[in-house]
Protein backbone atom coordinates (compact mmCIF):
# COMPACT_ATOMS: atom_id res chain seq x y z
CA UNK A 1 0.00 0.00 0.00
CA UNK A 2 1.05 3.49 -0.90
CA UNK A 3 2.31 5.40 1.99
CA UNK A 4 0.09 9.41 2.24
CA UNK A 5 3.33 10.74 1.49
CA UNK A 6 3.39 9.24 -1.95
CA UNK A 7 -0.24 9.58 -2.59
CA UNK A 8 -0.20 12.38 -5.66
CA UNK A 9 -2.42 15.63 -5.07
CA UNK A 10 -5.89 15.26 -6.88
CA UNK A 11 -5.09 19.33 -7.05
CA UNK A 12 -1.98 19.41 -8.01
CA UNK A 13 -2.72 16.76 -11.03
CA UNK A 14 -5.53 19.31 -12.44
CA UNK A 15 -3.07 22.40 -12.88
CA UNK A 16 -3.69 25.98 -12.27
CA UNK A 17 -7.49 25.02 -11.96
CA UNK A 18 -6.86 22.44 -9.16
CA UNK A 19 -8.45 23.84 -6.50
CA UNK A 20 -11.50 24.97 -7.72
CA UNK A 21 -12.06 21.82 -9.95
CA UNK A 22 -11.56 19.88 -7.07
CA UNK A 23 -14.13 21.89 -5.17
CA UNK A 24 -16.59 21.73 -8.37
CA UNK A 25 -17.15 17.62 -8.83
CA UNK A 26 -20.41 17.39 -8.50
CA UNK A 27 -23.16 15.02 -10.37
CA UNK A 28 -24.81 17.88 -11.71
CA UNK A 29 -26.45 17.94 -14.92
CA UNK A 30 -27.42 21.32 -15.71
CA UNK A 31 -24.40 22.90 -16.22
CA UNK A 32 -21.39 21.20 -18.53
CA UNK A 33 -17.81 22.16 -17.23
CA UNK A 34 -14.65 20.93 -18.52
CA UNK A 35 -11.39 21.90 -18.28
CA UNK A 36 -8.84 20.71 -21.45
CA UNK A 37 -5.28 21.25 -22.22
CA UNK A 38 -4.55 23.32 -25.48
CA UNK A 39 -4.63 20.12 -27.89
CA UNK A 40 -8.68 19.63 -26.73
CA UNK A 41 -6.78 16.35 -24.51
CA UNK A 42 -9.56 16.86 -21.37
CA UNK A 43 -8.16 16.91 -17.79
CA UNK A 44 -11.58 17.24 -16.24
CA UNK A 45 -15.08 16.79 -16.72
CA UNK A 46 -18.39 17.04 -14.42
CA UNK A 47 -21.03 15.20 -14.91
CA UNK A 48 -22.80 17.19 -17.33
CA UNK A 49 -19.95 17.94 -19.86
CA UNK A 50 -19.26 14.06 -19.71
CA UNK A 51 -22.73 13.36 -20.82
CA UNK A 52 -22.60 16.09 -24.05
CA UNK A 53 -18.87 14.41 -25.40
CA UNK A 54 -20.89 11.10 -24.97
CA UNK A 55 -18.36 9.02 -22.12
CA UNK A 56 -15.31 10.15 -20.22
CA UNK A 57 -12.75 7.62 -22.69
CA UNK A 58 -13.03 8.89 -25.56
CA UNK A 59 -11.35 7.10 -28.57
CA UNK A 60 -9.82 9.80 -30.23
CA UNK A 61 -8.86 13.74 -29.39
CA UNK A 62 -11.33 16.18 -27.49
CA UNK A 63 -10.42 18.64 -30.13
CA UNK A 64 -12.38 16.68 -32.64
CA UNK A 65 -15.66 16.78 -30.52
CA UNK A 66 -15.95 20.82 -30.59
CA UNK A 67 -17.94 21.63 -33.83
CA UNK A 68 -17.79 25.34 -33.71
CA UNK A 69 -15.85 27.24 -32.83
CA UNK A 70 -12.87 24.88 -32.26
CA UNK A 71 -10.00 24.38 -30.04
CA UNK A 72 -7.47 25.47 -32.22
CA UNK A 73 -9.54 29.47 -32.40
CA UNK A 74 -10.34 29.10 -28.66
CA UNK A 75 -6.29 28.43 -28.11
CA UNK A 76 -4.83 30.67 -30.23
CA UNK A 77 -1.99 32.96 -29.11
CA UNK A 78 -3.76 36.24 -27.12
CA UNK A 79 -2.18 39.12 -25.28
CA UNK A 80 -3.22 37.68 -21.92
CA UNK A 81 -5.99 35.24 -19.98
CA UNK A 82 -9.22 35.32 -19.50
CA UNK A 83 -12.64 34.92 -21.02
CA UNK A 84 -11.74 34.32 -24.96
CA UNK A 85 -15.21 33.01 -25.79
CA UNK A 86 -18.68 33.59 -24.98
CA UNK A 87 -22.01 32.62 -26.98
CA UNK A 88 -23.43 29.41 -28.37
CA UNK A 89 -21.01 26.41 -28.52
CA UNK A 90 -22.09 22.83 -30.32
CA UNK A 91 -20.46 19.67 -29.00
CA UNK A 92 -20.85 16.49 -29.92
CA UNK A 93 -19.62 12.84 -29.53
CA UNK A 94 -18.72 12.29 -33.07
CA UNK A 95 -21.26 9.55 -33.91
CA UNK A 96 -25.18 10.41 -32.84
CA UNK A 97 -25.02 13.25 -30.28
CA UNK A 98 -24.28 16.73 -30.27
CA UNK A 99 -25.79 19.29 -28.27
CA UNK A 100 -25.59 23.31 -27.84
CA UNK A 101 -24.46 25.04 -24.58
CA UNK A 102 -24.66 28.74 -24.11
CA UNK A 103 -21.08 29.05 -22.97
CA UNK A 104 -18.22 31.45 -21.84
CA UNK A 105 -14.42 29.69 -22.44
CA UNK A 106 -11.80 31.03 -20.32
CA UNK A 107 -8.09 30.53 -20.99
CA UNK A 108 -5.23 30.07 -18.15
CA UNK A 109 -1.31 29.36 -18.39
CA UNK A 110 -2.20 27.45 -21.75
CA UNK A 111 -5.26 25.37 -20.45
CA UNK A 112 -9.55 26.54 -21.36
CA UNK A 113 -12.15 26.03 -19.04
CA UNK A 114 -15.48 25.62 -21.02
CA UNK A 115 -18.14 26.08 -18.43
CA UNK A 116 -21.97 25.85 -20.68
CA UNK A 117 -25.43 25.70 -19.87
CA UNK A 118 -28.22 23.14 -21.44
CA UNK A 119 -31.63 22.08 -21.30
CA UNK A 120 -32.74 25.36 -19.67
CA UNK A 121 -33.96 26.46 -23.64
CA UNK A 122 -37.13 23.90 -22.88
CA UNK A 123 -37.94 26.71 -19.81
CA UNK A 124 -37.98 29.76 -21.96
CA UNK A 125 -41.50 29.04 -22.44
CA UNK A 126 -41.99 30.71 -18.91
CA UNK A 127 -41.67 34.04 -19.72
CA UNK A 128 -41.08 35.79 -15.93
CA UNK A 129 -39.83 32.92 -14.51
CA UNK A 130 -37.44 32.39 -16.95
CA UNK A 131 -35.93 36.57 -17.41
CA UNK A 132 -35.12 35.44 -13.82
CA UNK A 133 -33.68 32.43 -13.89
CA UNK A 134 -31.59 33.79 -17.23
CA UNK A 135 -30.56 36.53 -14.91
CA UNK A 136 -29.75 34.45 -12.17
CA UNK A 137 -27.59 31.36 -13.96
CA UNK A 138 -25.65 34.68 -15.86
CA UNK A 139 -24.85 35.80 -12.52
CA UNK A 140 -23.73 32.64 -11.66
CA UNK A 141 -21.59 32.25 -14.76
CA UNK A 142 -19.85 35.83 -14.27
CA UNK A 143 -18.91 35.10 -10.77
CA UNK A 144 -18.16 31.70 -11.50
CA UNK A 145 -13.92 33.24 -12.02
CA UNK A 146 -14.25 35.55 -9.37
CA UNK A 147 -15.89 32.88 -6.51
CA UNK A 148 -14.12 30.02 -6.98
CA UNK A 149 -13.63 28.97 -3.88
CA UNK A 150 -18.40 29.04 -3.67
CA UNK A 151 -18.75 27.36 -6.96
CA UNK A 152 -19.97 24.18 -5.50
CA UNK A 153 -23.03 26.32 -3.34
CA UNK A 154 -23.94 28.35 -6.19
CA UNK A 155 -24.46 24.99 -8.49
CA UNK A 156 -26.50 23.59 -6.37
CA UNK A 157 -28.37 26.62 -6.22
CA UNK A 158 -28.97 26.91 -9.49
CA UNK A 159 -30.18 23.04 -9.96
CA UNK A 160 -32.42 23.93 -7.17
CA UNK A 161 -34.22 26.52 -9.28
CA UNK A 162 -34.19 24.77 -12.38
CA UNK A 163 -36.30 22.04 -10.77
CA UNK A 164 -38.53 24.51 -9.52
CA UNK A 165 -39.00 25.63 -12.74
CA UNK A 166 -39.37 22.66 -13.94
CA UNK A 167 -42.26 21.98 -11.43
CA UNK A 168 -43.67 24.97 -12.04
CA UNK A 169 -43.83 24.53 -15.91
CA UNK A 170 -45.38 21.09 -15.53
CA UNK A 171 -47.83 22.50 -13.25
CA UNK A 172 -48.42 25.52 -15.84
CA UNK A 173 -49.46 22.83 -18.13
CA UNK A 174 -51.52 20.60 -15.91
CA UNK A 175 -53.49 23.60 -15.40
CA UNK A 176 -54.08 24.61 -18.74
CA UNK A 177 -55.22 20.96 -19.53
CA UNK A 178 -57.80 21.24 -17.36
CA UNK A 179 -59.07 24.39 -17.84
CA UNK A 180 -62.89 23.36 -19.63
CA UNK A 181 -62.94 26.76 -22.04
CA UNK A 182 -60.76 26.41 -25.55
CA UNK A 183 -57.07 27.64 -24.88
CA UNK A 184 -54.55 28.55 -28.08
CA UNK A 185 -51.11 29.48 -27.78
CA UNK A 186 -49.73 31.22 -30.61
CA UNK A 187 -46.04 33.07 -31.70
CA UNK A 188 -46.68 36.97 -32.28
CA UNK A 189 -45.85 35.63 -35.80
CA UNK A 190 -49.70 33.80 -35.51
CA UNK A 191 -47.76 30.40 -35.78
CA UNK A 192 -50.23 27.67 -33.21
CA UNK A 193 -47.75 26.78 -30.69
CA UNK A 194 -50.11 24.92 -28.13
CA UNK A 195 -53.85 23.88 -28.11
CA UNK A 196 -55.52 22.19 -25.00
CA UNK A 197 -57.84 19.40 -24.65
CA UNK A 198 -61.01 21.42 -24.79
CA UNK A 199 -59.93 23.29 -28.09
CA UNK A 200 -59.83 19.99 -29.90
CA UNK A 201 -63.09 18.85 -27.88
CA UNK A 202 -65.09 21.54 -29.55
CA UNK A 203 -63.34 22.26 -32.94
CA UNK A 204 -62.45 18.41 -33.55
CA UNK A 205 -59.05 18.92 -34.35
CA UNK A 206 -56.28 17.24 -32.54
CA UNK A 207 -53.06 18.72 -31.84
CA UNK A 208 -51.31 17.35 -34.63
CA UNK A 209 -53.24 18.68 -36.76
CA UNK A 210 -53.16 22.55 -35.71
CA UNK A 211 -49.21 22.76 -34.59
CA UNK A 212 -47.27 25.00 -36.60
CA UNK A 213 -50.29 26.63 -38.76
CA UNK A 214 -52.26 29.83 -38.39
CA UNK A 215 -55.55 30.83 -36.70
CA UNK A 216 -56.50 31.00 -40.38
CA UNK A 217 -57.59 27.64 -40.67
CA UNK A 218 -60.36 28.08 -38.25
CA UNK A 219 -62.04 31.64 -40.07
CA UNK A 220 -65.74 30.67 -40.95
CA UNK A 221 -65.52 33.24 -43.79
CA UNK A 222 -68.56 35.58 -41.99
CA UNK A 223 -65.88 38.41 -41.01
CA UNK A 224 -64.76 40.63 -43.65
CA UNK A 225 -60.82 41.55 -43.64
CA UNK A 226 -61.64 44.95 -41.93
CA UNK A 227 -62.34 42.85 -38.82
CA UNK A 228 -59.40 41.19 -38.39
CA UNK A 229 -56.99 44.23 -39.23
CA UNK A 230 -58.70 45.91 -35.95
CA UNK A 231 -58.05 42.49 -34.35
CA UNK A 232 -54.26 42.95 -35.12
CA UNK A 233 -54.01 46.73 -34.72
CA UNK A 234 -55.62 46.17 -31.06
CA UNK A 235 -53.35 43.75 -29.99
CA UNK A 236 -50.39 45.59 -31.24
CA UNK A 237 -51.93 48.81 -29.79
CA UNK A 238 -52.78 47.16 -26.33
CA UNK A 239 -51.35 43.48 -25.90
CA UNK A 240 -55.56 42.55 -25.98
CA UNK A 241 -59.06 42.01 -27.65
CA UNK A 242 -62.16 40.60 -26.82
CA UNK A 243 -65.22 39.99 -28.48
CA UNK A 244 -67.59 37.39 -30.47
CA UNK A 245 -65.85 35.91 -33.72
CA UNK A 246 -67.46 32.80 -35.76
CA UNK A 247 -65.24 29.88 -36.57
CA UNK A 248 -65.66 27.00 -38.44
CA UNK A 249 -65.47 23.45 -36.65
CA UNK A 250 -63.41 20.39 -38.83
CA UNK A 251 -66.73 18.74 -40.09
CA UNK A 252 -67.21 22.55 -41.66
CA UNK A 253 -69.59 23.80 -39.13
CA UNK A 254 -69.96 27.25 -38.43
CA UNK A 255 -70.16 28.39 -34.74
CA UNK A 256 -69.82 31.64 -32.85
CA UNK A 257 -67.67 32.13 -29.31
CA UNK A 258 -67.02 34.75 -27.18
CA UNK A 259 -63.09 35.17 -27.66
CA UNK A 260 -60.04 37.08 -25.47
CA UNK A 261 -56.65 37.45 -26.53
CA UNK A 262 -53.40 38.54 -24.25
CA UNK A 263 -50.10 39.19 -24.95
CA UNK A 264 -47.36 37.85 -23.21
CA UNK A 265 -43.37 39.20 -23.44
CA UNK A 266 -40.15 38.07 -22.07
CA UNK A 267 -37.15 40.56 -21.50
CA UNK A 268 -35.94 39.18 -25.29
CA UNK A 269 -38.80 40.83 -26.63
CA UNK A 270 -40.12 37.34 -27.69
CA UNK A 271 -43.52 36.68 -27.11
CA UNK A 272 -46.97 34.78 -27.20
CA UNK A 273 -50.51 35.53 -27.50
CA UNK A 274 -52.67 33.36 -24.99
CA UNK A 275 -56.35 33.04 -26.87
CA UNK A 276 -59.44 31.71 -24.46
CA UNK A 277 -62.21 30.83 -26.03
CA UNK A 278 -66.38 30.50 -24.38
CA UNK A 279 -68.53 28.37 -26.57
CA UNK A 280 -71.50 30.99 -26.95
CA UNK A 281 -73.08 29.02 -29.48
CA UNK A 282 -75.89 27.48 -28.18
CA UNK A 283 -76.70 31.23 -26.15
CA UNK A 284 -76.34 32.94 -29.93
CA UNK A 285 -78.73 30.60 -31.78
CA UNK A 286 -81.50 30.80 -29.11
CA UNK A 287 -81.23 34.51 -28.90
CA UNK A 288 -81.42 34.12 -33.06
CA UNK A 289 -84.75 31.83 -32.49
CA UNK A 290 -86.20 34.27 -30.17
CA UNK A 291 -85.71 37.32 -32.28
CA UNK A 292 -86.92 35.38 -34.95
CA UNK A 293 -89.97 34.06 -33.29
CA UNK A 294 -90.51 37.88 -32.29
CA UNK A 295 -90.79 39.14 -35.34
CA UNK A 296 -92.04 36.31 -37.41
CA UNK A 297 -95.07 34.21 -38.37
CA UNK A 298 -95.16 30.84 -36.31
CA UNK A 299 -97.39 28.78 -39.38
CA UNK A 300 -96.26 30.80 -42.67
CA UNK A 301 -92.44 32.20 -41.39
CA UNK A 302 -93.46 35.10 -43.45
CA UNK A 303 -92.30 39.17 -41.38
CA UNK A 304 -95.35 39.64 -38.74
CA UNK A 305 -96.83 42.83 -38.18
CA UNK A 306 -93.74 43.90 -35.91
CA UNK A 307 -91.27 43.09 -38.47
CA UNK A 308 -93.45 44.95 -41.21
CA UNK A 309 -93.69 47.95 -39.64
CA UNK A 310 -90.01 48.22 -39.35
CA UNK A 311 -89.22 47.36 -43.03
CA UNK A 312 -92.37 49.61 -44.63
CA UNK A 313 -91.12 52.66 -42.17
CA UNK A 314 -87.66 51.98 -43.60
CA UNK A 315 -88.78 51.47 -47.37
CA UNK A 316 -90.49 54.94 -47.01
CA UNK A 317 -87.34 57.00 -45.47
CA UNK A 318 -85.54 55.72 -48.43
CA UNK A 319 -88.15 56.40 -51.05
CA UNK A 320 -88.59 60.06 -49.52
CA UNK A 321 -84.60 60.06 -50.09
CA UNK A 322 -84.46 58.94 -53.27
CA UNK A 323 -87.61 60.46 -54.63
CA UNK A 324 -89.62 57.12 -55.61
CA UNK A 325 -92.84 55.26 -54.36
CA UNK A 326 -93.67 52.45 -52.20
CA UNK A 327 -96.73 50.23 -53.07
CA UNK A 328 -98.32 48.82 -50.31
CA UNK A 329 -100.80 45.82 -51.48
CA UNK A 330 -103.36 44.58 -48.90
CA UNK A 331 -104.64 41.07 -49.82
CA UNK A 332 -106.86 39.31 -48.15
CA UNK A 333 -108.71 35.61 -49.07
CA UNK A 334 -111.66 34.66 -50.46
CA UNK A 335 -113.06 31.23 -50.53
CA UNK A 336 -111.07 30.50 -47.34
CA UNK A 337 -113.48 30.23 -44.23
CA UNK A 338 -115.40 27.26 -45.90
CA UNK A 339 -112.07 25.26 -46.03
CA UNK A 340 -111.73 25.65 -42.82
CA UNK A 341 -115.67 24.82 -41.85
CA UNK A 342 -115.60 21.50 -44.35
CA UNK A 343 -111.86 20.53 -44.78
CA UNK A 344 -110.73 21.62 -41.00
CA UNK A 345 -107.96 24.01 -40.02
CA UNK A 346 -104.88 21.65 -40.31
CA UNK A 347 -106.05 21.98 -43.84
CA UNK A 348 -106.56 25.77 -44.08
CA UNK A 349 -103.50 25.98 -42.42
CA UNK A 350 -101.73 24.40 -45.28
CA UNK A 351 -103.72 26.25 -47.45
CA UNK A 352 -102.41 30.06 -45.92
CA UNK A 353 -98.30 28.21 -46.28
CA UNK A 354 -99.12 27.56 -50.09
CA UNK A 355 -100.29 30.90 -50.51
CA UNK A 356 -97.36 32.42 -48.26
CA UNK A 357 -94.52 30.28 -50.73
CA UNK A 358 -96.77 31.81 -54.04
CA UNK A 359 -96.46 34.95 -52.54
CA UNK A 360 -92.83 35.01 -51.95
CA UNK A 361 -92.38 33.76 -55.06
CA UNK A 362 -94.39 36.62 -56.96
CA UNK A 363 -92.49 39.23 -56.06
CA UNK A 364 -88.75 40.59 -55.80
CA UNK A 365 -85.90 40.36 -52.91
CA UNK A 366 -85.69 43.13 -51.74
CA UNK A 367 -89.77 43.28 -51.24
CA UNK A 368 -91.71 42.09 -48.28
CA UNK A 369 -94.29 39.86 -47.47
CA UNK A 370 -95.73 39.67 -44.74
CA UNK A 371 -98.95 38.25 -42.41
CA UNK A 372 -101.06 40.06 -40.85
CA UNK A 373 -103.07 37.31 -39.19
CA UNK A 374 -105.62 34.95 -40.14
CA UNK A 375 -106.06 35.52 -44.13
CA UNK A 376 -104.17 38.57 -44.56
CA UNK A 377 -101.72 39.48 -45.89
CA UNK A 378 -99.12 42.50 -47.02
CA UNK A 379 -97.04 42.98 -49.65
CA UNK A 380 -94.63 46.23 -49.46
CA UNK A 381 -92.82 46.88 -52.89
CA UNK A 382 -90.07 48.50 -51.98
CA UNK A 383 -89.45 50.88 -54.89
CA UNK A 384 -91.23 51.34 -57.78
CA UNK A 385 -91.01 53.76 -60.40
CA UNK A 386 -94.90 54.41 -61.33
CA UNK A 387 -98.81 53.30 -59.80
CA UNK A 388 -99.39 51.09 -62.40
CA UNK A 389 -96.13 48.48 -61.37
CA UNK A 390 -98.09 48.21 -58.40
CA UNK A 391 -100.99 47.32 -60.31
CA UNK A 392 -99.05 44.69 -62.49
CA UNK A 393 -97.92 42.68 -58.99
CA UNK A 394 -101.29 42.88 -58.05
CA UNK A 395 -102.69 40.98 -61.02
CA UNK A 396 -99.82 38.29 -61.16
CA UNK A 397 -100.30 38.17 -57.70
CA UNK A 398 -103.83 37.64 -57.89
CA UNK A 399 -103.72 35.19 -60.86
CA UNK A 400 -101.01 32.70 -59.01
CA UNK A 401 -103.16 32.60 -56.03
CA UNK A 402 -106.45 31.38 -57.76
CA UNK A 403 -104.62 28.68 -59.07
CA UNK A 404 -105.86 25.70 -57.50
CA UNK A 405 -104.21 24.02 -54.83
CA UNK A 406 -103.58 20.14 -54.37
CA UNK A 407 -102.61 18.90 -50.54
CA UNK A 408 -102.63 15.19 -50.42
CA UNK A 409 -106.17 14.03 -52.69
CA UNK A 410 -107.77 17.09 -52.49
CA UNK A 411 -107.88 20.22 -54.40
CA UNK A 412 -108.84 23.53 -53.12
CA UNK A 413 -109.31 26.79 -54.61
CA UNK A 414 -108.72 30.73 -53.12
CA UNK A 415 -109.41 33.89 -54.56
CA UNK A 416 -108.13 37.19 -53.37
CA UNK A 417 -109.11 40.78 -52.75
CA UNK A 418 -106.28 43.28 -53.34
CA UNK A 419 -106.16 46.84 -52.49
CA UNK A 420 -102.94 49.05 -53.43
CA UNK A 421 -102.21 52.24 -51.64
CA UNK A 422 -99.15 54.29 -53.46
CA UNK A 423 -96.81 56.71 -51.04
CA UNK A 424 -95.38 58.20 -49.53
CA UNK A 425 -98.30 61.10 -49.38
CA UNK A 426 -96.84 64.06 -47.38
CA UNK A 427 -95.89 62.90 -43.93
CA UNK A 428 -97.45 59.71 -43.85
CA UNK A 429 -96.14 57.02 -41.57
CA UNK A 430 -96.06 53.58 -42.28
CA UNK A 431 -99.14 52.67 -40.07
CA UNK A 432 -101.13 55.32 -42.62
CA UNK A 433 -100.19 53.83 -45.53
CA UNK A 434 -101.18 50.44 -44.68
CA UNK A 435 -105.09 51.57 -43.50
CA UNK A 436 -105.09 53.60 -46.97
CA UNK A 437 -104.31 50.05 -48.48
CA UNK A 438 -106.72 48.22 -46.12
CA UNK A 439 -109.50 50.70 -47.00
CA UNK A 440 -108.92 50.48 -50.72
CA UNK A 441 -109.21 46.41 -50.03
CA UNK A 442 -112.77 46.88 -48.71
CA UNK A 443 -113.68 48.13 -50.86
CA UNK A 444 -112.89 45.96 -53.55
CA UNK A 445 -114.08 43.48 -51.93
CA UNK A 446 -117.64 45.05 -51.16
CA UNK A 447 -117.51 45.29 -54.90
CA UNK A 448 -117.32 41.47 -55.39
CA UNK A 449 -120.10 41.21 -53.03
CA UNK A 450 -119.75 38.57 -50.68
CA UNK A 451 -117.62 35.64 -51.48
CA UNK A 452 -117.24 34.18 -48.36
CA UNK A 453 -120.15 31.45 -48.41
CA UNK A 454 -118.51 30.06 -51.85
CA UNK A 455 -117.26 26.79 -51.66
CA UNK A 456 -113.34 26.22 -51.69
CA UNK A 457 -113.14 23.21 -53.67
CA UNK A 458 -111.75 23.10 -57.21
CA UNK A 459 -112.53 20.84 -60.39
CA UNK A 460 -109.48 21.20 -61.71
CA UNK A 461 -106.45 20.84 -59.58
CA UNK A 462 -102.87 21.91 -60.69
CA UNK A 463 -99.56 22.92 -58.34
CA UNK A 464 -99.52 23.62 -54.74
CA UNK A 465 -98.33 21.89 -51.99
Amino acid sequence: MDSPAARPDPAAALGPWGTELCQARDDSAALAIGLFTSAGEPIYLNRGMTLVLGGDTPDRARRDYLINPGFAALCAPAAEDGLVYAGWLTLGDGDRLSRSLRARAYRRDGQLLIVGEYDVAELDRLERDLSSSNQHINNLQRDLINRNAHLTRQLAEVEDQLKTLRDSERRFRRIVEHIADPVMVTGLNAEIRAVNPAFTRITGFESSEILGRTPRMLSSDRHPPEFYTKMRRQLEDTGRWHGNIWNRRKNGEVYVQRLAISQLRDSADEGLYVAVYNDIDQEIRALERAQFQAQHDALTGLPNRVLLSDRLSEALLFARHRNALVGVLFIDLDRFKPINDTHGHAMGDSVLQCVAQRLRHSVRETDTVARLGGDEFIVVLREILAPEGAALVARKIAHSIESPIRIGETCLQVGASIGIAIGPEGDETAADLLQRADTAMYAIKRGHGDPAGRRGDADECAGGL
